[in-house]
């Protein structure tokens, strides 16, 4: 396709959630391996054969804040050759998964700091997997031209997003695990809304700090 997948993405996000652009085209931010390694050297590069380790990169000083977007170059590789614009399925859900969720911290990070807020990595974590999930409908809902996309594929983007991952006893996998068991009680919640009724609950999660989201998610889950 013609127009490249990020600006789509991106527009689609600050939609959902009504945030102004304060990042301009998130595009510009994007750096691949060649840059990556200008940075950091080879340290956190995927392994040949496999793996995407794509992270947002985040520096503050007397500056301000400065970020890139970093996507390796197998990954970008793999959504071109399955494009979710064209279909979702098993072979390209992770990957497009990785790439929302690396937009939706830069994003989240840029509207936090404009409003002067601390944000932790897992309100980080739980907001894009969520968004995750809310991108998956939205293509999945435009490939079957269904308003309301069936529960068999509701439940088959919750298994890929919040219920097969496992990434060991740390410290990170542990946030991850609990950032995904957040965000799947909460899209619970949210699919049984009346489709008219979730874009103004959408814009108060996007508002809501962690604990005020915590404590909803326990109240209506």
């Amino acid at each position: 396709m013609s127009t490249p997948l990020l600006p789509v993405l991106q527009a689609l996000i600050e939609r959902s959630y009504g945030m102004p652009s304060l990042v301009g085209d998130a595009g510009h931010f994007l750096i691949g391996d060649r840059g990556y390694r200008s940075l950091y050297g080879g340290e956190g590069m995927p392994d040949e054969g496999g793996g995407w380790p794509a992270r947002l990169l985040v520096r503050s000083g007397d500056f301000g804040l400065r970020a890139a977007l970093y996507y390796p170059d197998a990954l970008v590789r793999h959504l071109e050759r399955h494009d979710p614009r064209v279909g979702i399925g098993d072979e390209n859900i992770d990957a497009f998964a990785t790439l929302v969720e690396e937009l939706d911290h830069l994003l989240m990070v840029a509207s936090r700091a404009a409003a002067g807020r601390v944000v932790r990595l897992l309100e980080l974590e739980h907001h894009a997997a969520v968004t995750k999930y809310l991108l998956v409908m939205h293509f999945l809902g435009r490939l079957t031209g269904r308003r309301r996309v069936s529960e068999f594929h509701r439940m088959w983007a919750r298994h890929h997003l919040f219920e097969k991952y496992d990434g060991g006893p740390d410290e990170d996998a542990g946030r991850y695990r609990e950032a995904a068991r957040l965000a799947g009680r909460y899209v619970r919640i949210l699919d049984s809304l009346p489709i008219a009724k979730r874009r103004a609950e959408l814009l108060l999660f996007h508002r809501r700090t962690l604990s005020e989201q915590v404590r909803f998610i326990s109240e209506r889950g």
